[in-house]
């Protein structure tokens, strides 16, 4: 196959986690030694100012960006919201990136009562990413597989609660700063994320262990042990 011979004729890989890197090793039989794991860093939105007028935030809402299709486990995010009484309240969704609702998906929203509830943010620039960051309750990333998993570390450095996947290559990124629960059991999101919400406490705590936690990545670190991986191969 085009990966296989890809990276069997390589002569060395850079991979984005651990967890990648692990994948690597165990499917294609790669070597150890011949895969480095750098880390990406994070849009620092500097220069950009938030919207303060931003007509979307009607109420208190839960972030969610990007896909929503297969792994990415949006489905049964919603459907974890759909059970609790006291987000419906409280909460509204907002959807940011990842193209237009399907019909499935609306379908899906009316059938679990939720249809008022979810909205899909227009707008794709940084400004207005930056600003749903510094507003939303919190991010919600429940995705079931990834090579790294950027917009939890992105989130975290806006100051923006982050619940996550215990998905080991998102675990290696967030670390312990966020809240996480187990992207298959719709109750254990809905359990994790109704004990995060309604606790100042432990949401002031997950904005200042996330923001610790997003110092770690920047594209200067980034760039640098890529170059270095470049260098060690040259010479």
């Amino acid at each position: 196959r085009p990966k296989k011979y890809s990276l069997d004729i390589s002569d060395h890989i850079i991979c984005p986690s651990i967890s990648t890197k692990n994948d690597l090793i165990e499917i294609y039989k790669i070597q150890p030694e011949k895969i480095t794991v750098t880390y990406f860093g994070i849009e620092k939105f500097e220069n950009i100012k938030i919207i303060n007028n931003y007509i979307n935030i009607q109420k208190p809402f839960l972030l969610f960006i990007g896909a929503r299709g297969r792994y990415k486990n949006f489905n049964n995010f919603i459907k974890a919201y759909s059970k609790s009484e006291r987000m419906i309240k409280d909460f509204d969704i907002i959807c940011f990136g990842g193209g237009n609702f399907s019909s499935e998906e609306i379908n899906l929203f009316k059938k679990l009562n939720i249809i008022k509830s979810i909205h899909k943010e227009k707008n794709k620039d940084d400004q207005t990413l930056l600003t749903l960051y510094k507003n939303a309750k919190c991010l919600v990333y429940p995705s079931a597989h990834e090579g790294f998993g950027l917009p939890p570390i992105e989130a975290m450095s806006q100051g923006c609660p982050t619940f996550t996947s215990n998905h080991t290559a998102v675990i290696e990124g967030v670390g312990s700063a966020a809240a996480t629960f187990d992207a298959d059991n719709i109750s254990k999101i809905q359990s994790v994320m109704e004990e995060y919400l309604f606790s100042n406490m432990k949401l002031d705590k997950l904005i200042d262990l996330g923001k610790k936690q997003s110092m770690k990545f920047s594209w200067e670190k980034c760039v640098n042990e890529t170059l270095k991986v470049y260098k060690d191969l040259l010479y």
